[in-house]
């Protein structure tokens, strides 16, 4: 479990059913919902980092023991000391807490919306499927039954938008998506089925109103249908958004809510039970542990809701037309409308030679939405340039062969740039090339690291004189300088100026 946390990748199968054992465990026993949780909302400075590694957290965890998130019971089943003095709020306080009751209110009107088909099991996916693109091909082409069926994926890529959700979908969970965003909170998309439909807007208003935000703030807002016998097992949730956003979970059609246990809190071996009858509206910190087990046999049917601060700043709402194809990754989303709509390269890194511009473009492309060019040097500009291209057009394509090109026009949000310190030593042909090959060099961002001379100078003839490298390298360095001494480059360099 630990090795799977740390390298980043998915819980596997033996884990979660290792998990779901326990919950179905903890439900037959009848593990109480923590109470007294009505701590106002929950501030975003508690969410900067997972539980796990805030401090704050850390300090209180070890001043209450066992206690996190009010009074209960912990993830075993004993019994949690009361702590009379334990009587502050997030409201004016400071004491970090991972689960608050917002209220509750009545989702009848939303649950007669949502009720048809909820509980059908969501249709296998053929295997000759391998790509998102092919599954979305294949719903845009499926009959659809019933109109007023919004669980139905062939309805939802047809008059909604088809949206992906990896391990959701792995996992069988059913989902409407009514707005949605990115990783980096840059687009938010409202589907057809939200901002065409008056029914399903007065539906959601009584949850807005107890949350006190409105429309604008909301970032995402989706129903999520949780398969009988299903466990999302423990995790903290990740990407840049979630230090700015508040959490919210709704229960919508919970047939029993004994059956189903929700779980949050700063440890995985320190997490709260949370009371899932319809209509209860209450937030958790996502950067807590959190987990939950359907252990009846009806799906559950959840509203999963992610607001902003008012002050936060988004940059731009969208409004989807029904049908519209959205082309995602694990950190972006784009409209397939906007395909080519940023051009390759994005930037360049022009040197100067052992300045420090491998390590530049390493730290830029660590970014989630930078990818790195098939070779970091191109070199398509000085000694790769193809001069027996005989149209403008023909040199672009040999530039272009050295990015990931065709992928970067479907996700326009995704960056890729080029690092050719020799480019700065090369610059009168190198400066018209760019102004002939990319139509977008007005546009383009250009890095040109400095360091001391000297020291550069030495770094480079260390370099050069090396005998480390491939049999490449060693032939690209040339052999001329082996056989001098440092001052004598230098003093070579200089006549030849």
């Amino acid at each position: 479990r630990a090795a799977a946390a740390a390298m980043g990748g998915p819980t596997p199968k033996e884990e979660i059913d290792r998990q779901h054992a326990i919950a179905a465990s903890l439900v037959k026993e009848g593990l109480a919902c923590t109470s007294d949780i009505e701590n106002g909302e929950l501030p975003l400075r508690w969410k900067l980092t997972p539980t796990v590694e805030n401090p704050d957290y850390i300090a209180q965890n070890a001043k209450d023991g066992s206690r996190s998130c009010g009074p209960s019971c912990n993830s075993a089943g004993e019994e949690k000391k009361d702590s009379s003095d334990d009587s502050d709020t997030n409201n004016g306080q400071t004491k970090p807490v991972c689960i608050t009751s917002r209220g509750t209110v009545s989702v009848a009107a939303l649950s007669n919306l949502v009720s048809e088909g909820y509980n059908v099991p969501l249709p296998p996916i053929p295997s000759r499927f391998k790509t998102p693109e092919q599954l979305y091909e294949h719903y845009k082409t499926q009959p659809v039954a019933s109109s007023t069926d919004l669980w139905d994926p062939a309805n939802a890529a047809q008059t909604n938008v088809h949206i992906i959700r990896p391990s959701h979908d792995a996992w069988g969970i059913k989902k409407i998506a009514l707005i949605f965003c990115d990783d980096f909170l840059r687009d938010v998309y409202e589907m057809p089925w939200y901002h065409a439909s008056v029914q399903m807007q007065q539906a959601i208003e009584p949850i807005f109103e107890a949350l006190n935000v409105n429309r604008e703030r909301v970032v995402r807002c989706l129903l999520a249908a949780l398969p009988p016998g299903v466990t999302i097992p423990v995790h903290h949730d990740t990407g840049e958004w979630v230090r700015h956003t508040h959490r919210v979970h709704i229960p919508v059609i919970v047939s029993h809510p004994d059956q189903v246990l929700f779980r949050c809190g700063p440890t995985e071996d320190n997490m709260d039970r949370l009371s899932c009858h319809p209509g209860h509206v209450f937030e958790i910190n996502n950067q807590g542990k959190h987990a939950v087990s359907n252990c009846s046999d009806e799906h559950r049917i959840h509203m999963i809701l992610d607001y902003v601060d008012p002050e936060f700043v988004i940059k731009q709402r969208v409004q989807l037309q029904p049908g519209e194809r959205l082309l995602q990754t694990r950190r972006s989303i784009d409209r397939a409308a906007d395909f080519g709509k940023t051009p390759t390269p994005s930037f360049m890194i022009l040197g100067a030679q052992k300045a420090g511009t491998t390590s530049l473009y390493d730290y830029l492309t660590q970014h989630p939405l930078v990818v790195k060019a098939r070779r970091r040097e191109t070199h398509c500009l000085d000694w790769r340039w193809d001069s027996t291209a005989k149209t403008t057009e023909k040199q672009r394509e040999h530039c272009l062969k050295f990015f990931h090109t065709e992928e970067l026009q479907r996700h326009p949000s995704l960056k890729s740039g080029d690092s050719t310190p020799s480019y700065l030593l090369d610059s009168a042909r190198v400066i018209a090339r760019i102004k002939k090959v990319f139509v977008h060099a007005n546009d383009l961002k250009f890095f040109v690291m400095t360091r001391d001379p000297v020291k550069r100078a030495k770094s480079h003839y260390e370099m050069v004189t090396s005998n480390d490298g491939t049999a490449a390298q060693l032939n690209t360095r040339g052999k001329e300088w082996r056989s001098m001494k440092f001052e004598e480059v230098i003093r070579l360099d200089i006549r030849n100026m």
